[in-house]
């Protein structure tokens, strides 16, 4: 197990790297730049130049991009430049992190929770009433864009029936939790419903494929209970594909969660991204998109061992 994490870890160094490589290339590469966002209407090349000069952006790209990695590295990316000048780009991303951590995980848990049982249900009643109800639902979930049933659900809370949490909003959880949760409850279904529908279609599929293994037909002939076959054998086997997904999905959840911050005016990792792509602020983006790279790189190394702890022949086959 030991060789095999080894083997997973040194792994992530190459992919961090190419990430790093392209988002700074694509950064610096792309029309306009942070100087004349800010200077504003005052600006005029002369001065343009000199502040480009002074921020090293008149450098060749491969010297900027050695400078930047190596303090990276060591954990400094910088101020920000036009975000909040003067400012440390760890500061800025730690003051917006907490929100979206929150509502990655609390969609997460929505998510499963609605998921693994209504899959398990459309498995075990398959072509009844019950089943065509659960794969409706979860492919009017697949369909439906996160911003949009954001949207309709401010529309509805907020403007309909007039609620002060219908808008969103965020609360830090140790100054008021019961106005966190409220604050929370939209953007969490709003992110939560599409991921549960794709877990839930993978639990049905899985289990379907369980339920008709050769020992779960012995267990039957056996007579053990439906309870205990479904429940502690099926469901326990057809989890460790589906947990793949669900570990996956927290770096999916946080790149949805762009949109979904942007819906509310959530003032998270998603919002800040927006923000310094409209700014301009090469750090913060460098920064940010790197870091979610890294969670989204972490998150599958975490199933990877996982997956690898509950199927022993992945490890002992050498992790192929």
């Amino acid at each position: 197990m030991l060789r095999y994490v080894t083997k997973r870890l040194l792994l992530t160094i190459p992919v961090l790297f190419g990430v790093s490589l392209i988002v700074f290339g694509l950064v610096h590469l792309s029309p306009g730049g942070p100087v004349r966002v800010m200077l504003g209407p005052l600006q005029n090349e002369e001065l343009v130049r000199e502040i480009r000069a002074e921020l090293g952006l008149t450098q060749p790209l491969y010297v900027q991009y050695g400078t930047w990695l190596w303090d990276a590295m060591q954990g400094d990316f910088g101020t920000s430049w036009t975000v909040k000048q003067g400012v440390p780009v760890t500061t800025i991303i730690a003051e917006r992190l907490p929100l979206t951590l929150e509502l990655s995980i609390l969609s997460m848990i929505l998510a499963v929770a609605i998921a693994i049982p209504a899959g398990i249900v459309s498995a075990v009643r398959q072509d009844e009433v019950a089943d065509h109800t659960a794969r409706i639902a979860a492919l009017a979930g697949i369909s439906v864009p996160n911003f949009w049933l954001g949207i309709i659900l401010i529309m509805i809370f907020a403007v309909h029936f007039s609620q002060p949490w219908g808008t969103g909003g965020w609360t830090p959880p140790w100054v008021d939790l019961v106005e966190n949760i409220q604050g929370l409850i939209l953007p969490t279904i709003a992110l939560g419903t599409a991921y549960s529908a794709l877990i839930m279609r993978m639990m049905r599929s899985e289990m379907l494929d369980t339920l008709n293994k050769d020992y779960i037909k012995t267990a039957r002939a056996m007579g053990i209970g439906s309870y205990e076959i479904v429940v502690k054998d099926a469901a326990k086997n057809a989890l460790i594909p589906v947990i793949t997904v669900i570990g996956v999905g927290l770096g999916n959840l946080m790149n949805g969660a762009i949109v979904t911050e942007t819906v509310f005016s959530l003032p998270g990792i998603g919002t800040l991204l927006i923000t310094a792509i409209n700014r301009r602020d090469f750090r913060v983006i460098q920064a940010l998109i790197l870091f979610i790279s890294i969670v989204f790189v972490f998150s599958n190394l975490v199933v990877d061992m996982l997956y690898a702890y509950l199927d022993p022949r992945i490890r002992y086959g050498g992790g192929d």
